[in-house]
C-alpha cells in the first residue's frame, strides 16, 4: 500500500501521524501527494451549512477518496467532515510559536505602532475545523525546529481526548488553553483564511484537526524529538522500497536477484542492485536507520531510457558516494570493504577508482593509519568500464 494511503487510513483513527525513516524514502513526496489528493477532492455541502461533527458523505460527491490501486475498493473510501483545508510548513531553526500558534505583529496606528494579534498556521486551521470542517497540517523536517517551544501549550491537547467532543461541545476532559498574548473576545488576524475572527479564551481545540509530520530517523544536524512529543504521534516507519523503485523504473527486476551478465544488465537493474547491496552493508555495519532511500535515484527515474546509464553514474558520483563518505568519515576501512578495494581480480578495468594508498613503513610504526582514495567514476573515460565498476559493486560475493 502506498504511504499516502497508509496515512489516510490511519487519520480515520488518530489525529497525529509521524513518518519516520531514512532519507530519500519518499516521506515528503507522500505528504505532498496526499495534500494534492485532499485539495482536489470535492465536498458534500457548503461548509456554512454544516454543524460541528456533521459527516461528509463520500457517496454524494463525484470523486470520493479512493486508492489509486483499486478505485472499486469500498474500504478505501475515506470520510472527513465538511470542507477540507490543508497547509504546509517546513520547520527550520527560526520557526517559532508565533508562526505556529499565535503572535503579535506591528501595524500602523494613528501615526504610531500597535501590536495586532495574528494567528499562526495551526490556530488558523483550528478555526476552520471549529466550523464543522476538516483541517490537516503537513509539517516537513519537524525536528529542525525547537519543537517543544514551537508547539507550546498545544502539546497538552494533541491527543483527541482533551479536545472538544465530536459535536463541538465540551467534555469533562476538554482542556482550554490560556493564550497570554490575547484576551477573550479579541479580534485575531487570520492570514491563511484572509479574514479576522474573535477568539475565545481559554481556547479549546476541535476534533477534526490533524497533523502529518515527517523526519529523518537519523539526522546528525538536529536533536531527536523528545519522548513526550514522540508518544503523541502514531509512527509510520518508512524504509527503502525496492519494489517502488522497480515500478518507477518500469522493470520487473527484484532486489536480491542475481544480475545477468554485465553486458546484458540494464541501468534499471543496476540501480536496484546497487541500492540493495549498499543498504545491506549500511544496515549490517551501522544499523537500519542509516540506509538510503530509493529517491536518491530520482534523476535516473526521470531520465530517458537512453540516458539512464549516464545518469546513474552521475547519481553514484554526486549523491551516493558523498553520503557514504559522510557516514564512514571515521572508518574508511569499512567503506573500502563496500567498494571492494582488495577484490578487483578479474575486473577488466585498468584504473580502478577506489584504491588503497601505500604509505611508508616508518609512517605505520608511528601510528599513521592506512588511507584510501575514492575517486569519481568519471576518471574512467570508457563508459563500459564505468558500467563494469558499478556492476562489480552491485554484485554480492557468493
Amino acid at each position: 500500500m502506498n504511504i499516502d494511503q497508509q496515512i489516510l487510513n490511519r487519520l480515520q483513527d488518530v489525529p497525529n501521524i509521524l513518518l519516520y525513516g531514512p532519507p530519500g524514502t519518499g516521506k515528503t513526496y507522500a505528504m505532498k501527494k496526499l495534500q494534492s489528493r485532499l485539495e482536489e477532492s470535492t465536498t458534500a455541502a457548503d461548509p456554512e451549512d454544516l454543524e460541528p461533527g456533521s459527516e461528509f458523505a463520500p457517496d454524494e460527491v463525484e470523486f470520493p477518496f479512493l486508492t489509486e490501486a483499486d478505485e472499486d475498493d469500498e474500504s478505501a473510501t475515506d470520510s472527513f467532515p465538511g470542507e477540507i483545508k490543508t497547509a504546509w510548513m517546513t520547520f527550520h531553526q527560526d520557526t517559532g510559536y508565533e508562526d505556529f500558534i499565535l503572535g503579535l505583529r506591528p501595524e500602523p496606528d494613528g501615526g504610531g505602532v500597535s501590536l495586532k494579534p495574528r494567528a499562526g498556521t495551526l490556530l488558523s486551521l483550528a478555526e476552520h475545523a471549529k466550523a464543522g470542517n476538516t483541517s490537516i497540517l503537513f509539517i516537513d523536517e519537524i525536528n529542525r525546529a525547537n519543537v517543544p517551544k514551537v508547539f507550546g501549550q498545544f502539546i497538552s491537547v494533541m491527543e483527541s481526548d482533551f479536545r472538544l467532543s465530536e459535536d463541538g461541545t465540551q467534555s469533562s476532559d476538554t482542556i482550554g488553553l490560556s493564550l497570554p498574548q490575547v484576551n477573550n473576545g479579541d479580534s485575531i488576524e487570520d492570514p491563511i483564511r484572509g479574514e479576522e475572527f474573535n477568539i475565545s479564551v481559554p481556547y479549546e481545540f476541535p476534533q477534526n484537526l490533524y497533523i502529518v509530520a515527517a523526519m529523518n530517523s537519523l539526522d546528525r544536524s538536529t536533536e531527536p524529538l523528545d519522548s513526550a512529543l514522540m508518544r503523541r504521534f502514531e509512527q509510520i516507519r518508512v524504509f527503502p522500497d525496492y519494489e517502488n523503485l522497480a515500478d518507477q523504473l518500469e522493470t520487473d527486476f527484484e532486489a536480491g536477484l542475481d544480475l545477468p551478465h554485465v553486458e546484458d544488465t540494464t541501468a534499471e537493474q543496476l540501480s536496484i542492485a546497487l541500492l540493495h547491496r549498499v543498504n545491506t552493508f549500511l544496515q549490517s555495519t551501522l544499523g537500519e536507520d542509516f540506509q538510503i532511500g530509493e529517491w536518491y535515484f530520482s534523476r535516473v527515474i526521470d531520465a530517458s531510457e537512453e540516458e539512464r546509464m549516464a545518469e546513474l553514474i552521475r547519481v553514484w558520483d554526486g549523491r551516493v558516494i558523498p553520503k557514504l563518505r559522510e557516514l564512514y568519515r571515521s572508518r574508511e576501512d569499512q567503506l573500502a570493504m563496500l567498494f571492494k578495494i582488495d577484490r578487483t581480480d578479474g575486473l577488466e578495468v585498468d584504473n580502478y577508482p577506489y584504491r588503497r594508498i601505500d604509505i611508508e613503513e616508518e609512517w605505520e610504526t608511528s601510528g599513521i593509519r592506512e588511507s584510501f582514495e575514492f575517486r569519481p567514476l568519471t576518471v574512467l573515460e570508457d563508459e563500459n568500464e564505468q558500467k563494469e565498476v558499478l556492476y562489480h559493486l552491485a554484485t554480492f560475493e557468493r
